[in-house]
């Protein structure tokens, strides 16, 4: 039996138990063959522990340190106890230089330390410690989808303009970009909403100079509505990048399909 001697309101950031009269973190991560999740612990020191309990940046650290340990476990194999120990006294004692250049020689887990509202740009330039100052302990796992597909683009070498983001989130399509769009006025910065407002009516514009037609994507109306879209948004607003004025086009095209199906 273990009994919890601390915890956040967060339950999925690590925890401190007493078990078998010593003090331990335990943390849920991976999952086992049936896909079952996995707890893990290891044995810390009352030091250890009034860090952990009064130092939120130190505690987030310390976990985005030992879940690398955690997935090298696998679905059956025991935690590098030695390994994890060897982190607590560097993550929670040490002094924030020597924090940051302790992560830049170990794996750790950043879509973690995003979720827990950590400053990106900080965090990309290794600069652990200050990135936290921003921290929090609740989770927001949206934010870590709209980081992976942020660093999906930039592999793409795509970046994007406010714009280009802003009609993105009204196409629902920053975050996947596979679906099909919609019309999402409400997922917009208002500041920003009637510049999205003046690209759409542009492409409306173009649409409606071009006979709707029937039939799905890769008919001929299809590509006369992309093609005619494509260039007048371009046109109008040439420092679009691609991604942005194709979700407008895709947006036009499938809007006039849908209409031909029931018309």
């Amino acid at each position: 039996m273990s009994e919890v001697v601390f915890a956040r309101e967060n339950g999925w950031i690590p925890r401190v138990v007493r078990a078998d009269g010593g003090l331990r973190v335990q943390l849920g991560a991976g999952a086992n063959a049936n896909r079952d999740p996995r707890t893990f612990t290891f044995p810390i020191s009352a030091a250890h522990l009034e860090v952990i309990g009064g130092d939120l940046i130190r505690h987030l650290l310390l976990w985005s340190a030992i879940l690398p340990l955690c997935t090298a476990a696998g679905t059956r194999g025991p935690l590098d106890e030695r390994a994890a120990v060897a982190l607590l006294d560097p993550v929670l004692f040490g002094a924030p230089d020597d924090v940051d250049a302790l992560f830049r020689g170990i794996p750790w887990d950043k879509r973690g330390l995003v979720a827990q509202g950590a400053d990106i740009e900080l965090l990309e330039r290794g600069e652990v410690f200050a990135a936290l100052r921003s921290a929090t302990v609740e989770s927001d796992w949206q934010r870590v989808q709209r980081y992976d597909a942020d660093r999906d683009r930039a592999r793409r070498g795509v970046r994007l303009s406010p714009l280009d983001a802003a009609l993105l989130e009204y196409t629902g399509r920053y975050l996947h970009g596979g679906r099909r769009p919609t019309r999402e006025p409400g997922a917009v910065d208002p500041d920003l909403l009637p510049e999205v407002m003046r690209v759409i009516a542009t492409a409306e514009q173009a649409r409606a100079g071009v006979a709707d037609g029937r039939g799905g994507r890769g008919d001929r109306a299809w590509k006369r509505i992309e093609t005619q879209v494509d260039r007048a948004v371009r046109r109008a607003y040439p420092d679009l990048v691609d991604d942005a004025v194709r979700t407008v086009s895709f947006l036009m095209c499938s809007e006039a399909a849908a209409r031909a199906r029931t018309s």
